[in-house]
């Protein structure tokens, strides 16, 4: 799935790409979930990283023919301990500024990956989101400044019983209140792992974030 090159952080976290054109109008970063609290090293097996990369894998179906690069971040350590992925994302997101200055990008983040990515959303690069199964904290909120022209997605299956529906739609409001143009769907009984509906979440997650910063 992913490329020979890679970058890791000093702490640990690795970012490496699923597809890389030479000249790319645009990057999405995928981010995958996690636990609440956990200090271990990620790994590539983890069942959060594992349906993160089924995401990441579909959104470069489309991005190859529309010259989008796809890249993939692995945090440091597993657990959200107060932030850290957080951290991690602002590094790869340094990353790619410094790799493809001056290129939108799109945010992807599944279930604790959701979190991370409203957090990053304030970034000037940041033109498109899509959250899927987000674990969102309402305090979390105040921290949430959505950029200027800011097209967001957030899937929720309505059976998810490990994060709350509900979150993703208080989330779609608070980024609409911000200017963003926001939209929430949770029409399909899915759960957590969101693999009943696999494909058309898939193709939702996709075809929002190619979409969006082809038009960017």
């Amino acid at each position: 799935m992913f490329a020979t090159s890679r970058t890791d952080s000093p702490d640990g976290a690795s970012l490496r790409w699923v597809h890389r054109p030479a000249d790319p109008r645009g990057v999405v970063l995928v981010l995958h979930g996690g636990q609440s609290a956990g200090s271990e090293p990620t790994s590539w097996r983890q069942l959060s990283v594992l349906r993160a990369r089924l995401f990441a894998t579909a959104i470069a179906r489309p991005a190859r023919s529309q010259q989008v690069a796809v890249a993939f971040l692995r945090y440091a350590v597993r657990g959200w301990n107060g932030g850290s992925p957080v951290t991690d994302g602002r590094w790869a997101m340094e990353q790619l500024r410094q790799l493809h200055p001056d290129v939108p990008v799109g945010l992807f983040g599944y279930s604790m990956g959701g979190r991370v990515a409203l957090r990053l959303t304030g970034d000037p690069a940041v033109r498109s989101l899509v959250t899927a199964a987000a674990w969102v904290e309402s305090a979390d909120l105040r921290h949430v400044d959505a950029a200027p022209g800011l097209d967001a997605l957030l899937l929720h299956g309505s059976q998810d019983r490990v994060t709350s529906p509900q979150g993703s739609a208080v989330a779609a409001q608070h980024l609409q209140g911000q200017g963003a143009r926001a939209r929430v769907q949770t029409d399909l009984d899915d759960t957590h792992a969101m693999m009943r509906h696999a494909r058309t979440w898939h193709t939702r997650a996709a075809e929002h974030l190619v979409g969006a910063l082809v038009e960017a």
